[in-house]
């Protein structure tokens, strides 16, 4: 697909993800609301938003309460925040964002996937979101993705077969201690980004080695601990507003 405005010509596959499509506009002498329109509406053919959160003892079964996420079922209420924080907007849902759960704490590992462009039924509140997710784990699993409810699907496997799904991605694996993402050589995350987060227990050190072995870069939103939600909501401003590309 290509414009060819009289200023001259371009073609998305060459542009280099936000930054090419803000060069085609203002070569084309839009105006900046033009601009802001063709930014947004092309920006989830350019690039895809992945979200890697690892529940260290998040359950692999559906055989916990609604009535108590936090209790029943190994802190799968933190995973369902990550979800609102990485989907959520005020009146709708981000189509570009995929977001993986990798669930830890059963027997075998399980690894649910939620893609926005065909995700339904997601609501801001944990108890919808932890109600999808039961359903997703009655599914009988397989190393295969089998489908839950639309936008939803489960498979076996933790987060080695994770980011070798990804392996095209940029990954970033988010720490405190990491480097300053700001200062990071060519932390360009316009283009197709995998950012690996884990929950309330950190990440284990099996985890770790498998993300160092996938080629993850370390970095670091500040030097104060967050959650894992408020880093999401802070990573899709950054990618929002091309706050990485200003500086």
């Amino acid at each position: 697909m290509g414009i060819n405005p009289s200023m001259g010509y371009y073609s998305f596959r060459d542009a280099a993800g936000l930054q090419g499509l803000h060069r085609i506009a203002r070569d084309w002498r839009m105006t900046h609301m033009d601009r802001k329109w063709l930014v947004s509406h092309l920006r989830s053919h350019l690039s895809m938003r992945n979200f890697v959160i690892i529940g260290n003892k998040a359950t692999t079964t559906p055989m916990f309460s609604l009535e108590d996420i936090p209790g029943t079922s190994g802190r799968l209420d933190i995973l369902c925040r990550c979800v609102t924080a990485a989907f959520v907007l005020s009146h709708g849902i981000r189509k570009d964002v995929c977001v993986y759960l990798v669930l830890l704490g059963g027997e075998i590992p399980k690894t649910v996937r939620l893609d926005g462009e065909t995700l339904r039924h997601l609501n801001p509140d944990e108890r919808t979101t932890a109600a999808l997710l039961k359903k997703a784990l009655a599914v009988s699993a397989t190393p295969d993705w089998a489908s839950s409810t639309s936008g939803i699907f489960v498979r076996t496997g933790g987060l080695a077969n994770v980011l070798a799904d990804l392996k095209g991605a940029r990954m970033l694996c988010l720490r405190e201690d990491g480097a300053d993402i700001r200062s990071v050589a060519g932390c360009d995350i316009s283009g197709d980004v995998a950012f690996i987060l884990g929950d309330h227990m950190g990440i284990a050190p099996k985890e770790w080695t498998v993300i160092e072995q996938a080629g993850a870069v370390v970095v670091s939103i500040g030097p104060v601990s967050l959650h894992a939600d408020h880093c999401i909501v802070l990573m899709n401003w950054m990618m929002d507003t091309n706050w990485l590309l200003a500086i």
